[in-house]
């Protein structure tokens, strides 16, 4: 194995993030969670890929918002309150309240107070008129949204769910499963969850939207190693790992990978993990969905898809669920 780089060592915060990352790389195939690229830099390289000709789901999903708002909206009932899950600048939810009257109030879902003060310091502005209600926790963890929904007194009201983007494709089936439970849960009394999904396409629609010309992407991935180097004391070196995009018949999903290029060591906080030339780390996936196969992993939380809203190449849907 190659030389290990020593560095100067610095106290660790976040426990739990090392844990995860020590846990992931232990595994046969190594893997990091996709949880754990949003620092500062990778939010804004993420913002980056939203805007590239490669990655068609951001605006694909916003055509279908600029041109479905109102019907959307018409399916829904007034008096109701909205709960955005990791609702960031609510630049999604903004479409439908613009066609929503007597919304009760909204209720941005964050893990950390820092994401609650970005979604408050944009929200605010736009719906001055509009309650808000921040909710602390992880949306992902069912004990912490059963006892949430109760202390807030959430599951006694209707609500709507909104859950835009892809982000229910990040996780495994059975995980997707238990999120669309406890959306089940938020959505109180005969309510409504709305999701976005993306679609199965032409495969090289989907790596490139993945792997873009620009290296953007790459970076987004790469960044990863960068924030474990400079929060859990890791001698990662960025460039001894490629960036790859591929696409898992098997589960219907792309998956992005570092590959590293050599064989070589890397220290995390004093624990050294060897690597071979061509291994590989799983760092994020995304499951692409039928209206079908979608309907089916739905109907397992108890939701019933009732409406789509999809754009004109069917790249893209929102999709209407209500308890069974």
């Amino acid at each position: 194995m190659s030389q290990v780089t020593a560095i100067n060592q610095q106290s660790i915060t976040d426990l739990d993030f090392l844990n995860d990352v020590l846990h992931g790389l232990a595994q046969q195939q190594k893997s990091l969670p996709c949880k754990y690229f949003y620092d500062d830099k990778g939010a804004a390289l993420f913002e980056q890929i939203t805007s590239l000709q490669e990655y068609y789901v951001t605006r694909t999903e916003l055509a279908i918002l600029e041109n479905y708002s109102k019907a959307i909206a018409n399916k829904l009932p007034e008096n109701l309150s909205i709960i955005e899950p990791g609702c960031g600048s609510g630049k999604k939810v903004a479409y439908l309240l613009a066609h929503m009257s007597n919304v009760k109030t909204f209720v941005p879902f964050e893990i950390s107070s820092e994401m609650l003060n970005y979604s408050l310091a944009h929200l605010s502005p736009l719906f001055p008129e509009l309650a808000i209600t921040p909710l602390l926790g992880d949306f992902t963890h069912s004990q912490m949204v059963k006892q949430l929904t109760k202390d807030t007194a959430l599951d006694s009201q209707t609500n709507l769910v909104y859950f835009p983007g892809s982000t229910l494709g990040n996780f495994a089936p059975v995980k997707a499963i238990e999120i669309m439970n406890n959306f089940h849960r938020l959505c109180g009394v005969d309510g409504y969850v709305l999701i976005g999904i993306d679609l199965v396409k032409e495969r090289q629609v989907l790596l490139d939207a993945y792997d873009d010309k620009a290296g953007i992407t790459a970076a987004f991935n790469k960044n990863l190693l960068q924030r474990i180097n400079n929060e859990l004391n890791g001698t990662f070196i960025l460039g001894n790992f490629k960036h790859e995009s591929r696409f898992n018949e098997v589960h219907s999903r792309i998956e992005m990978h570092l590959v590293s290029k050599c064989n070589q060591s890397v220290v995390i906080n004093d624990k050294q993990i060897d690597f071979v030339a061509g291994e590989s780390i799983h760092t994020e996936n995304s499951h692409k969905y039928t209206l079908e196969s979608f309907k089916n992993l739905a109907a397992q939380a108890n939701l019933s898809l009732e409406q789509t809203w999809q754009d004109e190449k069917s790249y893209f849907a929102l999709c209407l669920l209500r308890p069974m």
